[in-house]
């Protein structure tokens, strides 16, 4: 071979390797680019306090980073956990990307009951339930088990228009990956929601407690001064509660505290607070109820106490009445002070129609 034969195989050769490591370059950078979206992606996940946060986070930052055409987190509630937290209806519903399931058999199904990510073209038929708005036309689907203690409790489900994006069979370990860290980030969230509930529940009934009353009033409070909705309060004591204890113990008076609070809630409506302000005294706000419907809720309470006895463990049937005190404000121009001092009113003056009505013989309703 002759020397510019040569030179000339030698500068190939050299523009052959160029070629290589620009090639090796641009893999890097796209490798460390992707990593570094995916690890945002983690500590974002791991960074969530609460499912508010997560619904927030899934529908901007994380489809972004993703790339994504739609995403659903997917979730077992059979005990209403997450339904009571975000409180929404009891049938599978969503809330902003977050999908609530009374089951979890449609996605065992869906994941042929195994724990691994299942990869594959999109069905609208077989997948479209998942997504607030069901893609339309071809894509590709990528469905993330979540696992907690060895069961699956939910799906992490990614949509892609790109037919190629989850294809059977491909490489899976960043998937599985963010199936453990999404599968972390709700156990997070369940535990946090639920210290975070311990903190504002009354332990021996499950109501609200006075410190979660106070605040919900504040926030009701402002509500009503903002859009000129009446919200009315019942205050309740139960009658004669002291004789209880003295004669039955007080292991029996906590089982009838329990008992009234359970009338009560089923007595009220969904966005009512029911609260134990202390003792075996209770208030009851009303948001939006005038001061008709509160009287309407103040008797059902009290005529559902007064007509179910109380089985306690002794064996014995005890009768409870309460006696009630209701109070409502309806905003007007003239409305002045700022949430916590009407709030404060407003429990005032339920007290005081609270005493009238243990003056006038207990187990009645008195208003303000």
């Amino acid at each position: 071979m002759s020397e510019s034969g040569e030179l000339l195989e030698i500068d190939q050769d050299v523009e052959r390797l160029r070629k290589q490591v620009r090639e090796l370059l641009s893999a890097a950078r796209h490798n460390e680019s992707v990593h570094n979206r995916f690890q945002s992606i983690e500590f974002a996940l791991l960074a969530a306090q609460d499912f508010a946060a997560i619904s927030s986070y899934l529908r901007g930052d994380f489809r972004a980073l993703a790339d994504l055409d739609a995403v659903c987190l997917a979730l077992a509630d059979d005990g209403d956990i997450i339904r009571n937290i975000l409180g929404t209806q009891p049938d599978d519903e969503r809330c902003g990307g977050i999908l609530l399931l009374n089951r979890m058999s449609s996605i065992e199904r869906l994941l042929g009951f195994g724990h691994a990510p299942v990869l594959a073209s999109y069905d609208e038929y077989q997948h479209g339930w998942l997504f607030d708005a069901p893609p339309q036309g071809p894509g590709s689907v990528a469905l993330l088990p979540l696992i907690r203690r060895d069961s699956i409790i939910g799906c992490l489900a990614m949509f892609s228009k790109r037919l190629d994006r989850y294809q059977p069979g491909a490489a899976t370990e960043f998937l599985q990956r963010l199936s453990i860290i999404a599968a972390i980030c709700v156990e997070n969230c369940l535990h946090y929601e639920q210290l975070r509930r311990l903190s504002f529940t009354d332990a021996l009934t499950g109501l609200s407690n006075r410190r979660e009353l106070e605040r919900r009033m504040g926030i009701e409070v402002s509500r009503t001064l903002r859009e000129g909705k009446p919200l009315s309060c019942l205050y309740l004591d139960v009658d004669y509660f002291k004789q209880v204890n003295d004669t039955y113990g007080h292991d029996v008076g906590d089982q009838v505290l329990q008992a009234v609070s359970d009338i009560m809630m089923h007595a009220v409506r969904l966005g009512d607070v029911v609260a134990r302000y202390g003792g075996e005294e209770f208030v009851i706000m009303l948001p939006g109820a005038d001061n008709r419907v509160a009287m309407e809720t103040a008797e059902r309470v009290r005529k559902t106490i007064l007509n179910t006895p109380v089985e306690v463990s002794t064996g014995n049937k005890i009768l409870i009445t309460i006696s009630i005190g209701l109070a409502s404000f309806m905003p007007v121009k003239a409305s002045i002070g700022d949430a916590a001092e009407i709030s404060e009113q407003i429990l005032n003056k339920a007290d005081k129609a609270l005493m009238r009505a243990k003056q006038l013989g207990r187990n009645r309703v008195v208003a303000d």
